[in-house]
């Protein structure tokens, strides 16, 4: 209901199956294992053969799994937006792990906008320099085929192409291989955020309730703080050493993520077809990445 597919006829729709994948291992969520077929009769399926339809699956699941990686920084996002970040600095666990703390805030918020214009201008190279440009010249060959065993031909270069371009190509194996591990990365990065974001919030609430029992006590005329409370309302949730520990992880997941990228933006000059060097142009048009 809140994708294209409702305006679809119902034939259409009648023939999409939900195909569940092998499971590899007992920590996969539906994101993992998840995919779509689309079931095709005679006599579509003299151009619709069974190794076609493997290349479209093919795409699916790497589409499938951009989605995923885009979904899940727009979520980390919600969770660390400017004035989510801006309200912890200021009502957070003051002292040396606060002022720490904000620290790591801010860097997990840099990292996150990095690689989030990585998935941006790659998704934006897949959905309209591969996709959107393969299917007008294929509708022109479709228009132009003059028998079945054009519109075959014409269907089998619009698979190869968009393998090729796509980075699913024979050639583009170890491309294909480096993407996935930075898909892998950022996935881990999600979580980081999350952990990170969940402890600073429920650190700023401890804080927040114990001013409000500093205040309550004053007016009734009694101590502040009580022997053995924690003045600044951490309650030792947050300590010099939790912040260190998560300064220590966000760098091996920034580190990681640099390798990985600078691996990756290597290994596309060397690719043959002439829109995957356009795509280097995309992410790095301001030469950052070289000249870091």
């Amino acid at each position: 209901r809140a994708s294209n597919a409702q305006f679809d006829a119902p034939d259409v729709l009648d023939r999409l199956r939900v195909r569940m994948m092998p499971h590899a291992g007992a920590e996969e969520k539906g994101w993992d294992v998840f995919s779509l077929e689309y079931v095709v009769d005679d006599p579509l399926s003299t151009v619709f053969t069974e190794q076609a339809m493997g290349k479209y699956l093919r795409v699916f699941n790497f589409l499938w799994r951009l989605k995923r990686v885009e979904h899940s920084l727009c979520a980390t996002w919600q969770t660390m937006k400017p004035n989510v970040a801006a309200a912890l600095q200021r009502e957070g666990v003051a002292g040396a792990a606060g002022a720490a703390l904000s620290g790591e805030l801010r860097r997990c918020h840099t990292l996150r906008g990095e690689m989030h214009h990585f998935i941006a201008n790659l998704q934006y190279y897949v959905m309209f320099e591969v996709l959107e440009g393969s299917w007008e010249l294929f509708s022109r060959e479709m228009e132009e085929a003059s028998d079945l065993d054009s519109l075959i031909h014409a269907h089998e270069r619009y698979l190869d192409t968009i393998l090729q371009k796509g980075l699913l190509g024979p050639k583009s194996q170890l491309l294909t291989n480096t993407l996935g591990t930075l898909f892998e990365v950022i996935l881990r990065f999600r979580g980081f955020a999350d952990r990170l974001y969940d402890v600073a919030r429920d650190a700023a609430m401890r804080r927040q309730l114990a001013q409000l029992r500093v205040e309550q006590r004053a007016e009734e005329s009694e101590w502040g703080s009580l022997p053995g409370e924690d003045a600044a309302g951490g309650d030792g949730l947050l300590s010099e050493e939790f912040v260190d520990e998560m300064r220590a992880q966000l760098d091996a997941i920034s580190a990681d993520y640099a390798k990985m990228l600078d691996g990756f933006l290597n290994l596309l000059p060397l690719q043959t077809h002439v829109d995957l060097k356009f795509l280097l142009f995309r992410l790095d048009f301001s030469e950052y990445y070289q000249r870091r």
